[in-house]
């Protein structure tokens, strides 16, 4: 029951946010109150809220996912593996395939827009980069064996530059999507300039 009940609640989520995204790639995100949103999918306002604390986390639905699977790509790197090699890793394989994926497409050219027209949307993006950088710096201290929040400045240094290297490649596909380019030209190029800057981090801690 239990699960069926999860099952159910998810689906919601999912509808939920699909419905948003939709609205706000139609008129803005501005444009689109969340009480338009709890409409058009048949809920009630509260239950939107239940399921996203605010409106832009309609947009960014799926980031407790990622910052979730980063962890985990941390916690399961093989014996002797630098915790930056790990995450570099995590994060190409996660951009690679862009592409070749129609559908990531056109889901990342619905949010570029939306986030390039958006300051709400931008400044909700830098708060969970920073979110992830500080949930990164809290592994890589306990991976040191050194307390996060005392003099060894380590753990931020690593995570705050590999999250900002995250957030770089984010930006670079996004102009390049803009540009109007096709992907699969400036897909390659943007992966390669990825693992170049992502080689420079892999050596840390």
């Amino acid at each position: 029951m239990v699960g069926v009940r999860a099952e159910r609640k998810q689906r919601t989520r999912e509808q939920i946010a699909a419905t948003a995204l939709r609205l706000f790639a139609e008129r803005g995100f501005e444009a689109v109150s969340v009480a338009e949103v709890a409409r058009v999918v048949g809920v009630t306002e509260k239950t939107v809220f239940n399921h996203f604390a605010t409106k832009e986390d309609l947009v960014y639905s799926g980031d407790e996912a990622f910052e979730s699977a980063l962890v985990d790509a941390v916690g399961a790197r093989p014996p002797g593996t630098p915790v930056a090699a790990a995450v570099a890793a995590f994060l190409l394989d996660r951009y690679a395939g862009f592409g070749d994926d129609p559908a990531r497409q056109e889901r990342h050219a619905v949010l570029a827009r939306l986030v390039t027209d958006s300051p709400a949307l931008q400044a909700r993006e830098r708060q969970i980069l920073a979110r992830y950088a500080s949930t990164l710096s809290s592994h890589i201290a306990l991976e040191l064996g050194v307390d996060g929040d005392g003099d060894d400045l380590r753990p931020q240094v690593v995570a705050e530059a590999l999250i900002a290297a995250h957030g770089a490649v984010i930006g670079a596909f996004r102009r390049a999507t803009l540009s109007g380019a096709p992907p699969a030209q400036y897909a390659p190029r943007v992966l390669a300039a990825a693992r170049e800057a992502f080689g420079l981090l892999a050596s840390l801690p």
